[in-house]
């Protein structure tokens, strides 16, 4: 007989909890359609963005939408993570369907080649499942630069003097150039909604604009603006990985503290 060697733990941990994540996630959205809609605080932020959107409508002034000047594969020491580029594409999409339901024209900007090419996607299907198709405007998505955040930051800041924007939506990966961004908006008197998991972005933010999403609200805001089944199950499911992760770091800090006294084998990592 032939044996099949198995695959390394790590391979076989991955593949777990992927499978985990994916059956909570489907029990999610199993219970929301069954009505039973998960209760969530209030994010300040988020009703300055769909005042935005309305004033936009009225006025006819763009609204600037952008997921910041991170790539879609960056690592942390890059300058930006993947998963808050690829919350920025998602809180993109929803803002780029409300406008097209409102009739507020929308100037999306991205610091990145790849993630130009998503966000471009994002915001065409965004119109298409708005049924307003007729609306979309390719040449309103612009790359201001590519991996360079101090570019991409002055690009920001140009398209403020030069366009006439009623507001910005800028929610994803952002450092220390989002200084030059927020002050001219500030200086300008233009609203902004922000937000970021960087601790170098999040404190420029909380001086430039009080509309800021902080850490894990960037994540949840996707729910927040859409009221579909499956954005509200990924949020239910994101909260419970949470809740997971939190008791098992307080469960490893516990045995690490008892384990000597008891003789148990330490773990690895603690």
């Amino acid at each position: 007989m032939i044996s099949v060697p198995l695959p390394p733990p790590q391979t076989l941990i991955i593949l777990l909890v992927t499978l985990v994540v994916v059956c909570m996630t489907w029990l999610h959205h199993a219970r929301i359609l069954a009505g039973r809609l998960p209760v969530r605080r209030s994010l300040p932020a988020l009703d300055a963005l769909h005042s935005a959107l309305a004033h936009g409508a009225e006025t006819g002034k763009l609204l600037h939408v952008s997921p910041g000047s991170g790539m879609i594969g960056a690592g942390s020491g890059t300058g930006g993570t993947t998963a808050e580029t690829v919350a920025g594409l998602m809180v993109a999409s929803r803002v780029a369907g409300e406008a097209a339901l409102n009739g507020a024209p929308i100037l999306v900007s991205s610091g990145d080649v790849i993630t130009l090419l998503s966000l471009r996607g994002a915001v065409r299907q965004a119109y298409q499942q708005a049924g307003q198709t007729q609306d979309y405007d390719g040449a309103k998505v612009h790359l201001l630069a590519h991996q360079d955040a101090l570019a991409y930051a002055s690009g920001v800041t140009t398209l403020y003097g030069r366009e006439q924007i009623g507001a910005s939506v800028m929610v994803g990966s952002f450092g220390q150039e989002f200084l030059l961004i927020g002050e001219d908006g500030a200086q300008r008197d233009l609203p902004q909604v922000v937000g970021s998991t960087g601790s170098a972005a999040l404190p420029l933010m909380m001086l430039t604009t009080s509309s800021t999403l902080i850490g894990e609200e960037v994540f949840a805001a996707e729910a927040y603006l859409s009221t579909e089944p499956v954005a509200q199950s990924r949020l239910m499911t994101q909260d419970l990985l949470r809740t997971v992760v939190i008791m098992l770091v307080i469960g490893g800090f516990i045995y690490s503290l008892i384990s000597p006294s008891l003789g148990l084998p330490s773990l690895a990592g603690l």
